[in-house]
């Protein structure tokens, strides 16, 4: 008895390690964490001038996918780039009908200006 009572404890716990690796189980799905949504949205040209990491709030619309987890954005005015890991996105179905408020940071590569989402909200 003690035999099968351990080797299901070793499956589970083999089952659970591979659950969490695969992404199921990090603080964002258990749980969350603070989110600022005080901060107020600011256009994309007033932030292509923020310098890198700079933790930005934009309001607006994904128009396209151009890549793996690469958006088109718009303000309306300016398009920039958004980078959205799959679980960035929550479950959340958004269309380019929608307009979302995306939290992220300003990031600088190769002198294209792009933010790395934190946080995506469809906006009601």
């Amino acid at each position: 008895m003690k035999k099968i009572f351990a080797a299901t404890l070793c499956i589970m716990f083999i089952c659970f390690n591979a659950y969490a690796k695969n992404g199921h189980c990090d603080s964002e799905h258990m749980g969350g964490g603070f989110l600022d949504t005080s901060m107020q949205p600011m256009s994309i040209a007033e932030v292509k001038k923020q310098p890198e990491d700079s933790y930005v709030a934009l309001q607006g619309t994904i128009t396209k996918k151009i890549g793996k987890d690469k958006y088109h954005f718009t303000d309306g005015e300016d398009n920039i780039v958004v980078e959205i890991e799959h679980k960035k996105w929550l479950g959340q179905i958004v269309s380019p009908k929608d307009k979302v408020m995306i939290y992220g940071e300003v990031e600088h590569e190769d002198g294209v200006c792009m933010v790395d989402v934190k946080s995506i909200q469809l906006m009601k």
